[in-house]
């Protein structure tokens, strides 16, 4: 099974739910998908949906996929990336108002560079992702805490450079 998730956006992610339905419709993906939406408007007609999982369902989920594909949010990332799972990460764009900045990009480019996660940049990538994941071992984390570091350590850097 591939778990997809969004977060909990108020705007959804309707560009990788799209994609993943259907890459799904088109046999790319002949597993099931379960996919957590949430208040997006693209309807998907592959997937089984739900809007949101309480915290216990979600890492259900995920220990229960074999492969996680997600939007670069950090809760979805560390429970992931804690449950050894191999993670998609396909970052939301701002100039498409999947965002309000590109963050995404950057926290995947660091995570991506430590070995952590998959990126697909654009949605075209997913197939070749997806069969990237099937072999994938995520680098290994000291901690959900190491992970938090790194992102906040960015995070304090690309705030010094636009200050300065």
């Amino acid at each position: 099974m591939i778990f997809l998730a969004v977060g909990s956006w108020h705007k959804g992610f309707d560009r990788l739910v799209k994609a993943v339905d259907e890459l799904k419709g088109c046999g790319i993906i002949a597993e099931e998908v379960k996919a957590q939406i949430g208040e997006g408007k693209y309807k998907p007609n592959n997937l089984k949906v739900v809007d949101y999982y309480c915290s216990d369902e979600f890492a259900r989920a995920i220990r229960q996929a074999r492969i996680v594909i997600s939007h670069a949010g950090m809760g979805t990332i560390i429970e992931t990336t804690r449950q050894g799972k191999p993670i998609i990460v396909v970052p939301r764009k701002a100039e498409l108002g999947e965002a309000n900045t590109d963050h995404q990009f950057n926290t995947a480019k660091q995570l991506e560079a430590e070995g952590k996660i998959l990126v697909a940049y654009e949605e075209s990538e997913l197939p070749v992702k997806l069969k990237e994941a099937k072999t994938f071992v995520p680098a290994k984390s000291e901690s959900c805490q190491e992970i938090l570091r790194v992102v906040q350590k960015f995070i304090e850097d690309v705030v010094r450079r636009k200050s300065s």
